[in-house]
């Protein structure tokens, strides 16, 4: 999901300057962007730099991080951290991509964690937060996800119109809305569903 935001964020004649923080460096190049390779680990001890606007679409699956702990240190903590860092810095404005039914009573991990996610950032006190509850993401991903492979095929011979509040959407398309949403920048905590999401994309 990052990727296609900043992808959207290229061809934006309003932004001028993009920071994408990675792991590794990707190689890409283009005028508006600075890549910078960072310790995840290390976010908080990062220098302050001040944007506009903070975006996080950080997540893995229990498969890529291979344990509990290394999944809940990307779902839950690096957002948590990236959220107390913009907030030290000087945004007030940050979008945080979620999950749909995310709640920190639930009994399964991925949903747990990212309710607790969007609990601790909730507490950062963002004069604007939006919190983005994407549908199934369709399109090539580096990861394999049988499952939501499977729900996406069962939507596609689903007559049209059913169930269009959590049909599948292009990670463009999302994008597209997420930074809609991000440039509106509603006061106080916003919850945006696949149903507000699909009717904000162009």
């Amino acid at each position: 999901m990052g990727r296609e935001i900043v992808s959207e964020f290229l061809d934006d004649k309003d932004c001028d300057k993009i920071v994408t923080w990675v792991r590794k460096a990707s190689g890409a190049k283009h005028q508006k962007l600075r890549e910078k390779v960072i310790n995840f680990d290390e976010i908080l001890s990062l220098e302050n730099e001040r944007f506009d606007a903070v975006f996080c679409a950080l997540g893995t699956t229990i498969k890529q991080a291979r344990s509990v702990e290394n999944f809940k240190k990307v779902d839950v903590i690096y957002p948590i951290n990236l959220a107390k860092w913009a907030k030290r810095s000087g945004c007030e404005n940050f979008t945080l991509i979620s999950a749909p039914k995310a709640n920190i009573n639930s009994k399964f991990l991925y949903l747990k964690s990212k309710g607790e996610a969007e609990q601790d950032v909730k507490e950062q006190g963002f004069k604007s937060l939006s919190i983005i509850h994407p549908p199934l993401i369709n399109g090539e991903r580096k990861d394999k996800r049988y499952g939501e492979k499977f729900m996406i095929l069962l939507f596609e011979i689903l007559p049209k119109g059913w169930f269009n509040n959590i049909r599948p959407m292009s990670g463009k398309d999302i994008a597209k809305a997420t930074i809609k949403v991000a440039k509106i920048a509603e006061n106080g905590v916003n919850f945006y569903r696949p149903q507000v999401i699909l009717s904000r994309v162009c």
